[in-house]
């Protein structure tokens, strides 16, 4: 059983260190799942945890993806919207981010080949002084727990950017 469960926790956890002794660039990335539209279109949500001096998510990459942006949805009064994140996510030093819906995330855009629940893809993160990561994304059922809330958007369009319009 522990065996199973060390096998299961380096699974979900991806650690990059930079090139500096004490490890001030560590980043742990981890719970990554993602849920798709019936579109081309998912997003991707994970935990980051600096274990060093903290560091900046600037951007991420994904083959299964002709476009891949770091969003965030914000409220201006009664509306939300969705829209790329500028200058990054800051994680403080020991901090923790979450990605999760109604708030940060990462989009997945112009997807020919939806993956079905249970299936696995890799998405690379790319940090200011980590650098880049690769980690493993866990596609969950639309609507499921922890997915996808774009419905309390208005209902503006997006343009090629990501960045939604009324």
């Amino acid at each position: 059983m522990a065996a199973a469960l060390a096998v299961l926790s380096v699974g979900l956890l991806a650690a990059c260190d930079d090139d500096e002794p004490d490890g001030s660039g560590s980043i742990e990335v981890s719970n990554a799942r993602a849920q798709f539209t019936t579109t081309d279109v998912g997003a991707v949500y994970f935990d980051i945890r600096s274990t060093g001096a903290g560091d900046v998510l600037l951007g991420a990459s994904a083959a299964i993806a002709d476009d891949t942006q770091v969003h965030e949805i914000v409220t201006e009064g009664a509306s939300a919207m969705m829209r790329p994140v500028e200058g990054g996510i800051p994680v403080d030093p020991g901090g923790h981010v979450s990605l999760q819906p109604g708030g940060y995330h990462v989009m997945l855009l112009g997807v020919e080949e939806i993956p079905e629940p249970g299936a696995t893809f890799e998405v690379v993160l790319e940090f200011e002084n980590a650098g880049r990561m690769t980690i493993t994304v866990h596609v969950q059922e639309f609507g499921g727990e922890g997915g996808m809330d774009h419905g309390s958007m208005d209902d503006g369009e997006m343009d090629e950017e990501g960045t939604q319009h009324e």
